[in-house]
């Protein structure tokens, strides 16, 4: 007799199951603890099972925190539409962006601060409106050229050194913790851009 197909909510268990095993691999042993075999066999099933449910190990490892992100992205978008006022908006963004950091270490540490072993294939660029906060940074620029609050130049290229400066002020106390830098400098970083975009001193 044919085996009945599984139903979507087993098929979500047995999705779980794997990115839970993913998950636990990744905190003990790193990147380099991550294979099929090793998910496979702590989640109970077989290797072309992981294959079959998400196609590659990159794409099952992103899929760890895609869920969290879309939680924090709905946050944003309810950010930028509470500011009507442009340069209000990006310093909320901002704020919003360091605050992901403080409060949520571990998922920024895997979303923004993963460096991609040499051994997994190097993904297809995206376009950079595909991250929600770089989308919502450069709306909020192009209104606030248009209104004359923000300088003229490429929203592009703004956004892009908005979240440069953000990211490293994040990521360098944590990649260089054997040097006594500066705790937080966040906020600073905030002003100073929006003091450079805005024109004012």
């Amino acid at each position: 007799m044919p085996r009945r197909p599984a139903t979507e909510s087993q098929r979500e268990e047995v999705r779980q199951k794997i990115r839970s095993a993913a998950k636990a691999i990744y905190r003990d042993k790193g990147i380099s603890g991550i294979s099929a075999r090793a998910i496979a066999v702590s989640a109970g099933v077989s290797v072309g099972t992981i294959y079959a449910y998400f196609g590659d190990l990159q794409t099952l490892m992103q899929s760890l925190w895609l869920e969290p992100l879309d939680h924090i992205n709905a946050e944003l978008q309810s950010i930028a539409e509470a500011h009507g006022d442009p340069v209000e908006r990006l310093r909320a963004l901002m704020a919003a962006y360091l605050a992901v950091a403080t409060d949520n270490p571990e998922l920024y540490r895997n979303a923004f601060m993963f460096v991609r072993p040499s051994q997994l294939p190097t993904p297809d660029p995206a376009e950079m409106d595909s991250v929600v906060f770089v989308a919502l940074i450069k709306q909020a620029l192009l209104d606030g050229q248009n209104s004359g609050r923000i300088q003229s130049g490429s929203v592009e290229q703004m956004a892009q050194l908005i979240w440069a400066g953000l990211h490293g002020s994040i990521a360098l106390p944590v990649n260089f913790d054997r040097i006594a830098l500066t705790a937080d400098t966040g906020s600073q970083m905030i002003d100073m851009l929006i003091t450079e975009l805005t024109g004012t001193s």
